[in-house]
């Protein structure tokens, strides 16, 4: 590995900081060109997506020569989720409609193929109003034959389909144990082993599972009546008669274990009691060697430490310090892979490795127009809450600039239960802190990632606690000496928009200004306005009765637009008018109250849906916020 090691290091460009820069605007908010590289199976071309604005593309490029073969689009707003490679010849796209810059679901089209060179480009098939549709992943051994995950409504569980390139015929490959239970997992012949059943009472999962060739089912229910467990595949073992779960049935934190399909037998591996474990690292075979999981950094916990990948990975690791590393996919020989590396200050960047030579070969950047080196770094915190809760998060301070009595930017992430802010290149917190802005990102109660209590901790929480955590996490980045507390703003999307109106109002002496971009200001509109019930239907009420509750009190008194009377800090909106996650209805609620209030507000709005697409109308929306910012909480 120390030949990796130096061959990478000739491919780095060192050069010195000279000190902090104030870089374009168009640096920052320009989406990542590149998404994801591929190599074809007999190492000879790569396919990339690439994105332009409101649109992907598919670009094929001969990897000797480096010149692009062919390029495939499919018209504005339209995304692509997955590219790969059929075989030597044949591409495989999945396509969606964006709804909107924050919104990844999006409105699901098809499956699309094209040749490298960009000739015989059609649709496989279409999914309609499909829920989901997705390539299965595996060397493409199988030259005619490929496997497709769909999900036909949000009603109904995944299946698994064959589809024959030749003849264009679809079969169903493997079905769910049960109708309430999700698409099956494969082992490494292709046979379902394991299927994930959900209990509406109790809202937790439970397997079924199988040796690879039998014909019945066994249930297996970790969770015995406790409210949301989640358990779910891991990844397939070297051994073909064990797999991977993870499960949090026993502990707040989802650990590993490993499940022998053939006596039922459940053996922990690891938990870390924390955060839980996120996912696994595949060898080229497809078998689960390692899981990811983020305390502060990310980690790899190995599970096969004999296999021929870990030393690669651990080679890959040493010869780019400070990086993350993540493989995308190998040739049909195994001696070739692409991998990508990344890092708070680096987007990505792609890079070919070939073992055969042990010779390393950059590809391109994630973002090219991005110097790591003028970017500021994003480092993990933690603080105690008030109550007693231990919370996470990571602070971007100023680069080359004295880290005390800074203005701070809070900065709440969307969702809020499920997601969770990572040690990863975020482009708001750079450019905020490339303006002379600390920026706090806080794992506020009822995120992600921390486990199942933590998430449900903040359950009816929205107005309140979950806000108190916000307030605790930034009085302590000002008792630190870091921040100035007389100037403090609030800043985020979606839910984060929500959570910046609703500080204000809880907190009214504490920031000087709030920033809402595409947010929620009206949880009693929430249940008649927005796909959450009008995708999810019956489950999408129950989860907002479940994290909202029904009571209209308290739902006017967590809701911004009927408070609106207690903001004394300054307020700058936007939205897109065809947002149909967070339609305009919640703005125009917030609206009413500012106006009946006499607060002092402004408002953008533009023909989008949940974020901005279109380039005029982020450079629009981020020039004003950066004047905003430096209006109330400048310099």
């Amino acid at each position: 590995m120390k030949k990796i090691k130096l061959l990478v290091l000739t491919f780095l460009v060192m050069s010195f900081v000279t000190g902090a820069k104030i870089l374009p605007l168009e640096d920052f908010i320009k989406p990542a060109e590149f998404l994801t590289i591929k190599i074809s199976p007999d190492g000879t071309k790569m396919i990339g997506i690439i994105r332009e604005n409101d649109r992907d593309k598919v670009a094929v490029v001969d990897l000797k020569t480096m010149k692009p073969l062919s390029a495939k689009e499919f018209g504005e707003n339209r995304i692509i989720r997955g590219v790969t490679w059929a075989n030597n010849d044949l591409v495989l796209m999945t396509v969606a409609k964006s709804v909107g810059y924050l919104d990844r679901k999006g409105k699901w089209d098809g499956i699309y193929a094209m040749r490298f060179d960009g000739k015989n480009s059609a649709a496989l098939f279409t999914t309609g109003n499909s829920a989901g549709v997705s390539i299965i992943e595996g060397m493409p051994e199988n030259k005619r034959k490929i496997l497709i995950r769909m999900r036909k409504s949000f009603r109904v569980p995944s299946h698994i389909y064959e589809y024959d390139l030749k003849s264009k015929r679809t079969k169903i490959k493997a079905e769910p144990a049960d109708k309430y239970a999700g698409s099956a997992a494969l082992d490494l012949d292709d046979n379902p082993v394991v299927s994930v059943g959900y209990d509406i009472d109790t809202e937790s999962t439970y397997l079924w599972y199988k040796p690879g060739k039998a014909k019945s089912w066994k249930k297996l229910d970790l969770a015995q009546g406790q409210k949301e467990v989640s358990t779910s595949f891991g990844g397939n073992s070297h051994n073909p008669d064990e797999v991977y779960i993870l499960s949090n049935h026993d502990a707040p934190t989802v650990g590993l274990f490993k499940l022998n399909l053939k006596s039922g037998n459940l053996k922990k591996i690891y938990r870390n009691d924390s955060v839980d474990i996120l996912g696994a690292i595949h060898n080229p075979r497809g078998e689960a060697i390692g899981f990811i999981l983020y305390p502060d950094y990310p980690e790899l916990i190995w599970v096969n430490k004999k296999d021929p990948m870990v030393p690669i990975y651990k080679g890959l690791k040493q010869a780019f310090p400070g990086q993350a590393i993540r493989i995308f996919n190998y040739t049909l020989d195994r001696k070739k892979m692409v991998f990508s590396v990344f890092s708070d200050k680096n987007p990505a960047e792609f890079y070919l490795l070939d073992l055969k030579s042990n010779k390393i070969k950059p590809l391109v950047k994630e973002r090219k127009w991005i110097n790591p080196n003028d970017m500021a770094e994003m480092k993990p915190i933690t603080v105690k809450a008030r109550d007693g809760m231990v919370l996470h998060g990571y602070l971007t301070l100023p680069k080359d600039k004295e880290a005390k009595d800074l203005p701070m930017v809070v900065n709440p992430h969307g969702g809020p239960h499920g997601p969770r802010d990572m040690w990863r290149f975020n482009y708001e917190a750079q450019l905020m802190a490339n303006r002379g802005y600390a920026v706090l990102q806080i794992n506020f109660r009822g995120s992600g990632g921390y486990g199942r209590d933590f998430q449900m901790a903040g359950y009816r929480k929205w107005g309140s606690t979950m806000q108190d955590d916000l307030t605790d996490a930034a009085m302590w980045v000002v008792n630190q000496g870091i921040a100035d507390k007389s100037r403090l703003c609030i800043y985020g999307g979606s839910y984060g928009g929500y959570s910046a109106l609703q500080s204000i109002i809880h907190e009214p002496d504490l920031y000087k200004c709030s920033i809402g971009y595409v947010g929620v200001y009206d949880l009693k509109k929430m249940k008649v306005c927005g796909d959450t019930v009008a995708r999810g239907g019956h489950q999408g009420k129950k989860y907002l009765s479940k994290v909202n509750g029904d009571d209209k009190a308290e739902l006017e008194a967590f809701s911004p637009a009927y408070n609106t009377n207690k903001i004394k800090a300054k307020v700058f909106l936007a939205h897109g008018e065809d947002d149909v996650r967070v339609p305009m209805c919640q703005l125009n609620s917030l609206v009413k109250g500012l106006k009946n209030s006499g607060v002092d507000y402004e408002v953008m709005t533009r023909d989008e849906g949940h974020g901005y697409h279109d380039p005029k109308n982020r450079k629009d929306f981020y020039s004003r916020l950066l004047s905003f910012l430096d209006e109330n909480i400048g310099h």
